[in-house]
């Protein structure tokens, strides 16, 4: 199915309806940090957002991943939920970062998101290649995602 998300224009909203038929588990987010720079082995966050009906997404969080203790949270969140998590995505600006001539990369953290391109395909945006603004943005998308994650949604 194509994704429309970032190719229909830069001010006009991505209207997540228009997915009510995608496969369930359709991936529409996947966001990860992690720290970075030190000799152990270091636990991450990933928050992974899909398709799951016409009235609900699935978001995922996967904390201290890569260690004994992770743990694996599920929210079924309204559609209208999802909407705002992309709508975030989308006003950040990342789906420009990878033509930046002068990419800031930072120390200390790692950041990536990956989203669908509008081409059937995906972007991915790091920190690795970002504006200056660039961890604020990663900040809003995460804040976004994480404002969904409400006891009442939880699996």
């Amino acid at each position: 199915m194509m994704f429309p998300l970032f190719g229909s224009g830069k001010n006009k909203p991505f209207d997540i309806k228009t997915y009510s038929g995608a496969e369930p588990k359709t991936l529409l987010v996947d966001y990860f940090e992690r720290t970075v720079g030190t000799p152990e082995k270091q636990p991450y966050t990933e928050l992974v957002l899909y398709t799951l009906s016409d009235t609900h997404a699935l978001l995922e969080r996967y904390e201290d991943g890569g260690t004994p203790e992770q743990t694996v949270t599920c929210y079924r969140i309204p559609l209208e939920g999802a909407q705002q998590i992309l709508n975030a995505v989308k006003s950040s600006g990342m789906a420009s970062w990878n033509r930046l001539h002068k990419p800031i990369a930072i120390c200390g953290r790692a950041y990536v998101c990956k989203f669908p391109d509008g081409k059937g395909g995906y972007t991915r945006a790091g920190s690795d290649r970002m504006p200056e603004d660039g961890c604020k943005k990663f900040g809003e998308v995460c804040a976004a995602m994480y404002a969904h994650m409400k006891e009442e949604y939880r699996q």
